[in-house]
């Protein structure tokens, strides 16, 4: 009862699935082109700029683009520890843009206002800021 049929396997990917082939040159594309894009200076920053232009207007409409930013940042980053600066530096600026909307809607009073809410102010900094250094380590995975 322990042995395993030839025909019972047929199902499973193996070496000889195209499929599997496929799946792996999908991420071997990927692989390369996030390459390609970290070996070169001007297209690092072309890929920093748009994933911070798009994980800011993610983070308009919902708080996951918070995660969708730091990621995007993060894999356009040579190593780790620059993508977690990365996802850092997105998750300060997209907190930066909101003071400044409330600033531009109110004024130096409503920041200040804003200023006083203690706990409420921890919150609304903390998480843009976690939550964009949290998306930012899919770098270690890819």
């Amino acid at each position: 009862m322990s042995e395993v049929r030839e025909d019972d396997t047929a199902g499973r990917r193996g070496d000889d699935d195209p499929a599997g082939r496929e799946a792996d040159a999908g991420s071997g594309a990927i692989s390369s082109a996030l390459a390609e894009i970290r070996g070169d200076a001007r297209a690092r920053w072309a890929a920093l700029v748009a994933g911070t232009v798009l994980g800011l207007a993610a983070a308009w409409v919902h708080w996951y683009g918070f995660l969708l930013g730091g990621a995007l940042v993060g894999l356009a980053s040579k190593d780790l520890k620059r993508a977690l600066a990365a996802g850092l530096g997105f998750g300060l600026l997209a907190w930066g843009v909101f003071v400044g909307l409330v600033a531009s809607g109110s004024g130096f009073a409503g920041v200040v206002q804003y200023a006083e809410t203690g706990r409420l102010l921890f919150l609304s900094a903390g998480i843009p800021v976690g939550l964009s250094a949290l998306g930012s380590l899919v770098r270690g995975v890819v």
